[in-house]
């Protein structure tokens, strides 16, 4: 075993692991520290408790892929007692914006996001492809960072940085294209399906105050697109330049 340090969300997390190639997976987040935050420490029971969970997954062949979900585990585990927490979206920033897509996986939302790079160029930097960490500080409490991690999703898109997340968006497949803005009050089911929420009675509770926290300082839509590049020209015009023309359509939703 040996001891990685790591810099992830401004947290500094000592991780004990016998995977060879951990320095290497880790090598935009490692850092030298004299004290850290958190040791984070898995057992034989979480591997397996995550090869159980991944036993239908045909591409899951190693054993550092379970080893690598137990630590994230691990550490989705403890962010809510600081808060923070794990949202599995593509996060991207656009001139100091941040934009959160939010769906379930296989909908589109690293197409989407792709779209929207085609569309802007060095505008846009992606911060994480697939598991982004939103992390709020004492003092400043409208404010909603979503910071790069490791864990990027199968593209690997992303890098150690953050953006002040301003824009959650749902992506919906659609023959036209088209924005809705969310009502606040209809968001939290939707939000919630996409949080990395614990099984610890304390850091559950902990996530949702954090949730709710994150509905009262972002704006949040829904994309109903077709995947063509008109698509990210429609949504990006709505939800950044405010334009609700006939031709970047905006709807208000209420249910």
């Amino acid at each position: 075993m040996s001891i990685i340090k790591c810099k992830i969300a401004d947290f500094n997390l000592a991780i004990e692991t016998d995977i060879k190639t951990f320095s290497k997976i880790m090598q935009n987040y490692l850092a030298d520290f004299k004290k850290e935050d958190v040791v984070i420490k898995i057992s034989d029971n979480d591997i397996a408790l995550e090869r159980a969970m991944m036993e239908s997954d045909l591409e899951v062949k190693y054993e550092t892929t379970y080893k690598l979900s137990a630590i994230h585990r691990k550490i989705g585990d403890w962010l809510p007692s600081n808060n923070s927490f794990v949202l599995h979206s593509a996060c991207f920033d656009v001139d100091g914006v941040g934009v959160a897509f939010a769906a379930h996986s296989g909908t589109g939302k690293t197409t989407h996001m792709n779209l929207w790079q085609q569309l802007l160029g060095d505008k846009m930097t992606v911060v994480n492809g697939d598991k982004p960490i939103v992390r709020f500080f004492d003092g400043e409490p409208n404010i909603a960072y979503a910071y790069g991690s490791p864990w990027m999703g199968k593209e690997r898109l992303g890098g150690n940085m953050r953006t002040k997340l301003k824009h959650i968006c749902f992506i919906e497949r659609s023959e036209t294209n088209y924005v809705t803005k969310m009502n606040k009050s209809s968001v939290t089911e939707r939000l919630i399906k996409q949080v990395y929420m614990p099984k610890d009675p304390v850091a559950l509770i902990n996530t949702m105050a954090l949730v709710d926290r994150l509905l009262s300082c972002c704006d949040f839509w829904i994309i109903h697109c077709n995947m063509e590049p008109e698509a990210a020209e429609v949504a990006y015009n709505t939800i950044i330049n405010g334009n609700t023309s006939v031709e970047t359509s905006i709807h208000d939703c209420s249910n």
